[in-house]
């Protein structure tokens, strides 16, 4: 089954609960006890704003929490018909926007068939929160306050405060409403609206303080019974409260709405959406406990208004808009590289190793799950896919990733110290390590090659990593076996990563008591070592290269697999001065943004993807590898270069881009990516990598 095609539920349940309106009194009285609000420091650093013109609008973001696979935006201030309501939601597997506004207060005077006109209110703001959203609008004497955040991976609460302003008492007749786009339909099942996407997902929306729901076969007439028995008849619906809503003067009511998601499945029962609706307080106070603590651990003890400070809960926010929840096959959390666009709705695997140490700081348990999320489906010859999707008939086994695992793995270890984890991933992560040596070692000479399990070159690229790099422009490709390619180029970044792992396996086997599996891991990684230094580097150019298998040669093109052996601690002292010179010089790698990923001086630098755009990952590994090896001033000085000159970093409401033009700092193709913010929120650490 088709992750766009298969089941995805959502319920909607509206509850009342007001200062002296019925039991539900004592939620709203206990919310205005929370004080502790630091989230409200920090608005606007992530735009996610806007109104969805269709269902598919990738023109903006949504935002989500908790891993949900389902998000909301907030619509801009000056939007000419302003609702109660926010937009979304947006279902993430297919990468779609079921509704403009699924679920929206509408008030009326008793007795009025007009609604309140919001279009004319005195005032709408929104605000994006770290973990929530938040808009005032002020129509006369009466305000509306709403906010959403996530009380779980599979629910969201919509709250709507009323505040009378006025001198007089005021009544409203109020109803939730709400609609589909073209390409979805409403029906009403079993005493509840039922929302269906045009690929068959189904969104039941129960609503609790509630009379009757109805559905609109125009804009103000209701369908009937028999006739809601009848698919797309209808995309509109009404659901009245069952009182009339009365406000004194200075009094205040709050609604609350919980949309409840099941991912996979028939729709959640009422229960599902009553059973949050009864803490919910509490699910704010601890939604407040919860962001509070990620601000901390990303806290660089500079201003709130510092560049430095804005592109760490910058990247915060980032990637927790980017986790997902356990669903379906997909048994652990992990993070999308981007929920800005359909295509990156599944789990990569060097991503992942880079993800899993960017939220270490902040969330250790969701670093071990980002590492278990590859881990689950490693296949027999130890192999870890390029991606993983909720529908397995979508995974690309026709290569792997550059093998990060082990860099990974060896911070969380570090920084956790549970053996219980190491325990776990350690014979898996030996296992993918072996792979390599097995399936990507043409000659058998201990230096490995990116290769493919159907032996094209296309897919060897991907396993690089870096698709369409200069390096691979005259690469071949060479049969190992019956289910295993190689190029005929042995790359250098491959085996430095392959260097760190051995060393991160030394330390996690002598951890685990196994003194004589570390003594032989640091043996080989120094044998690997030697080979690098040996046969990789080029004493003319001060430079690490790929090599031809056949021939020996270097493959003669600098990019960023030059700088990845002083990432690892690779390169002998002398060769990574030499390799510094080069990393600084403003007409090859020193550039307004430092590290493309081909040297400007090479004939094929253009603005195409891997050929001389500025990726993150890459950008930190270098500043890592000049730190690691003595040059600290150039690495502060090169990561406040980088800092200061990628548009939008730092600049409040600007995403964080997939990469950036080395010469103008333009962002570049996708919005609010994942490893970006990753590797920009190690680079706020100080010094900024672990010695």
């Amino acid at each position: 089954m088709h992750p766009r095609s298969r089941i995805y539920a959502l319920a909607l349940l509206g509850a009342i609960a007001s200062i002296g309106f019925g039991p539900a009194s004592a939620v709203a009285t206990s919310e205005t006890r929370v004080t502790t609000d630091t989230p409200s420091r920090y608005p606007d650093l992530l735009s996610l704003r806007g109104v969805p013109a269709a269902s598919v609008d990738w023109s903006f973001a949504p935002f989500s929490d908790r891993g949900a696979w389902f998000g909301f935006a907030a619509p801009p201030d000056d939007d000419p018909n302003p609702s109660s309501g926010w937009s979304g939601p947006f279902l993430m597997p297919e990468g779609k926007w079921i509704s403009p506004r699924l679920a929206a207060l509408e008030l009326r005077e008793p007795g009025s068939k007009a609604p309140l006109e919001l279009s004319i209110a005195d005032a709408h703001r929104t605000r994006v929160l770290p973990g929530s959203l938040r808009s005032e609008i002020r129509l006369e004497e009466i305000e509306l306050h709403r906010t959403l955040w996530f009380a779980s991976a599979r629910s969201a609460v919509l709250r709507v405060e009323l505040i009378n302003r006025g001198e007089r008492a005021r009544s409203f007749d109020a109803s939730w409403t709400g609609g589909v786009f073209a390409d979805a339909s409403l029906e009403i099942r079993n005493g509840g609206v039922v929302a269906f996407s045009s690929a068959g997902h189904a969104l039941r929306i129960d609503a609790q303080g509630a009379g009757a729901p109805m559905l609109l076969a125009a804009e103000s007439e209701p369908v009937s019974a028999e006739e809601n028995e009848v698919r797309h008849i209808g995309r509109r619906y009404r659901w009245p409260l069952a009182e009339i809503l009365h406000l004194a003067p200075g009094e205040r009511r709050v609604l609350h709405v919980v949309m409840s998601d099941a991912v996979e499945g028939a729709a959640p029962t009422a229960e599902t959406g009553r059973e949050v609706l009864m803490q919910v307080s509490r699910s704010w106070s601890e939604c407040l406990r919860r962001w509070n603590a990620y601000l901390d651990a990303v806290d660089t003890g500079r201003s709130r208004q510092d560049p430095v400070q804005i592109v760490a809960v910058k990247s915060l926010m980032t990637l927790v808009n980017n986790w997902r929840a356990p669903a379906g096959r997909m048994n652990h959390d992990a993070l999308f590289p981007s929920s800005n666009v359909w295509y990156f709705n599944g789990f990569w695997a060097w991503d992942s190793w880079k993800h899993a140490v960017g939220v270490l700081p902040f969330d250790p348990e969701l670093a071990k799950e980002q590492v278990r999320a590859m881990f689950a489906h490693q296949d027999e010859h130890g192999m870890i896919a390029d991606v993983v999707y909720l529908d397995a008939s979508e995974d690309n086994w026709r290569d792997s990733k550059p093998p990060l695992a082990g860099w990974a793995v060896r911070e969380i270890f570090e920084a956790t110290g549970d053996l219980d984890f190491a325990r776990e991933i350690y014979p898996r992560l030996v296992d993918y390590h072996r792979f390599w040596y097995a399936d990507r070692d043409h000659d058998r000479d201990g230096l490995c090659e990116y290769g493919s399990t159907d032996g094209t070159l296309v897919a060897a690229r991907w396993e690089s990593g870096m698709d369409n790099a200069v390096r691979f422009d005259d690469t071949r490709m060479l049969r190992n076996s019956a289910h295993a390619w190689s190029m005929d180029q042995a790359s250098v970044d491959l085996n430095s990563y392959l260097f760190a792992e051995k060393e991160a396996l030394a330390i996690l086997a002598d951890a685990l008591g196994n003194r004589e599996a570390a003594e032989a891991w640091s043996r080989e990684a120094a044998t690997l070592r030697d080979l690098i230094r040996e046969r990789m580097y080029d004493e003319e150019t001060g430079w690490f290269y790929d090599v031809r298998l056949e021939s020996g040669e270097f493959v003669p093109v600098q990019g960023p697999e030059g700088w990845i052996p002083l990432w690892a601690g690779v390169a002998s002292p002398e060769q990574a001065a030499r390799v510094r010179d080069t990393l600084l010089d403003p007409e090859k790698f020193g550039t307004r943004v430092p590290f493309p990923t081909v040297s400007r001086a090479d004939p094929g630098f253009s603005d195409g993807y891997w050929r001389g755009l500025v990726w993150l990952d890459q950008a930190c590994f270098a500043i890592q590898g000049l730190w690691r090896y003595g040059f600290e001033s150039d690495a502060r000085r090169m990561r406040d270069r980088l800092f200061a000159n990628l548009e939008g970093a730092t600049t409040p409401g600007e995403a964080l881009r997939e990469n950036y033009h080395p010469l103008t700092g333009e962002g570049r193709n996708v919005r609010h990516f994942s490893w970006t913010a990753a590797h920009l929120l190690m680079l706020t650490q100080s010094p900024p990598v672990n010695e």
